[in-house]
């Protein structure tokens, strides 16, 4: 049997559907590494969402840095967290 790779190539678009299912469906830490992953191998744009709120809370942990916020992000909608 063949050594499974240690890393695959996603295309960004399905990265980023992944990113907001895992989100919207409330796997939150999940998100944030998915996140936080795409954003240290360069992701600058999340692509295959269009809802803008979405792409907020994508770059959240990033807008907000502890101790020296530059800007708050909330969730309004009762389906975002």
């Amino acid at each position: 049997m063949a050594d499974n790779p240690e890393n695959y190539k996603v295309h960004v678009d399905v990265l980023g559907i992944v990113w907001a299912a895992l989100f919207e469906s409330g796997h939150d830490e999940l998100a944030r590494v998915v996140a936080k992953t795409m954003i240290a191998q360069g992701c600058q744009e999340l692509t295959g969402v269009t809802d803008s709120s979405l792409v907020l809370m994508f770059n959240k942990q990033y807008i907000e840095k502890e101790g020296n916020t530059i800007l708050q992000v909330v969730a309004t909608n009762k389906e975002l967290h």
